[in-house]
């Protein structure tokens, strides 16, 4: 009997009972029935599909990842980690076990919610709710897997940078646009309508040289333009107050021409067809580090595909899944090494604008630099 068939008798029981007088016969009848109900219900709920059970086991190490993204260890390590916060707010007795694989499963391919419940043999709300259930544990509890390099950490970021011939760089900053349904419960929800012609909301992301997230902010727009964006992160923010407490003296991040020229972040310049070679060298040596974003971004969306169909409506459920992959994404990067990938269309990624003002000493720096190389 599935899950839902019986709460549906259950609960038809349950008006019998309350419709009807009872005589002292039919009543422990009844009672049986109704708990032989309620454990079929707590059984077909506790038990292991035939997948998890069968199939999984006998994956070699790299079709587990394939499918899973994580390692069997990392998996394990991943569910100890969020039992001590796992509450099943929706009561399915579903173990954590099932919750992370299945959530896994389907953060990982287009399969649809439904195909997702007949192969973990539940239902396609079970799916849907212990998915948003995950992405929130995941969300708030291993949030400190997204940090960004100071100190030592930071000189190590400039030093590998350097090796793309771009001096003083502690991280790279770009923008990507998450595909999306026209949202719900929005003010606007038009302001969420790209010049791609869909809806989207932006992921602004700054990356190391491993291209590891170290910053994200999440669920802006899709219309709005990234210096818009950038300037209401908590990076930009702090960069105005207090700027050596993310970036040490004369070292700065960088992104792409619609970002805010300063002395905290360096772009290329503006290519008039009237370049100098200092500069078009300047912007080569540039562009070639600005890479580690564009190949974080690659990597994103081809290890969690169902970032480029999100069957959600609600911008805060949309925000908390993306979330959950970037950081999921820096834990694969903990034992990966498929940073070598070809990325042949950057602008399709980073949703290039005009330039925005440039800041004075930004514009002083940079032609210092663009002199150095």
């Amino acid at each position: 009997m599935e899950i839902g068939e019986s709460n549906a008798a259950m609960e038809a029981i349950i008006a019998f009972l309350v419709a009807e007088e009872i005589d002292e016969i039919e009543a422990p009848v009844i009672s049986f029935a109704l708990q032989h109900l309620q454990d079929a219900a707590v059984k077909a709920e506790l038990k292991t599909s035939k997948f998890l059970s069968q199939v999984v086991p006998k994956y070699s190490l790299s079709e587990f990842q394939n499918h899973f993204r994580l390692t069997p260890r990392q998996v394990e390590e991943l569910i100890a980690e969020l039992h001590p916060f796992y509450s099943n707010q929706r009561g399915t007795k579903w173990p954590l076990r099932n919750v992370v694989m299945a959530s896994l499963w389907t953060l990982s391919n287009q399969e649809s919610y439904r195909e997702v419940a007949v192969r973990f043999e539940t239902s396609k709300s079970v799916i849907c709710s212990h998915l948003h259930e995950f992405c929130s544990l995941v969300s708030e509890h291993l949030s400190h897997k997204i940090s960004w390099p100071t100190g030592t950490p930071a000189i190590e970021n400039a030093e590998h940078f350097l090796l793309f011939g771009f001096p003083k760089t502690v991280g790279a900053v770009g923008g990507y646009q998450i595909p999306i349904e026209k949202p719900q419960n929005v003010e606007d929800p038009d302001a969420y309508y790209n010049t791609r012609q869909h809806y989207s909301i932006n992921l602004t992301a700054f990356c190391d040289y491993k291209c590891r997230f170290i910053h994200i902010n999440i669920g802006y727009p899709g219309s709005w333009d990234n210096a818009c964006i950038f300037q209401m992160t908590d990076v930009a923010k702090i960069l105005e107050g207090d700027p050596q407490s993310l970036i040490p003296e004369g070292f700065h991040i960088i992104g792409h021409t619609d970002y805010p020229l300063s002395e905290y972040m360096m772009t290329p310049f503006v290519d008039n067809e009237n370049l100098t070679e200092q500069q078009k060298n300047y912007n080569t040596k540039l562009l070639s580090a600005l890479t580690v974003v564009e190949k974080a971004f690659y990597l994103l969306k081809n290890r969690f595909r169902r970032l480029e169909a999100l069957k959600m409506s609600s911008i805060r459920y949309i925000s908390t899944a993306v979330k959950t992959c970037c950081i999921l994404h820096n834990i694969c990067l903990e034992i990966s090494s498929d940073l070598d990938v070809n990325i042949t269309d950057l602008q399709e990624t980073t949703g290039l604008q005009p330039a925005p003002v440039a800041n004075e000493n930004g514009i002083i720096k940079r032609d210092e630099i663009a002199a150095s190389l």
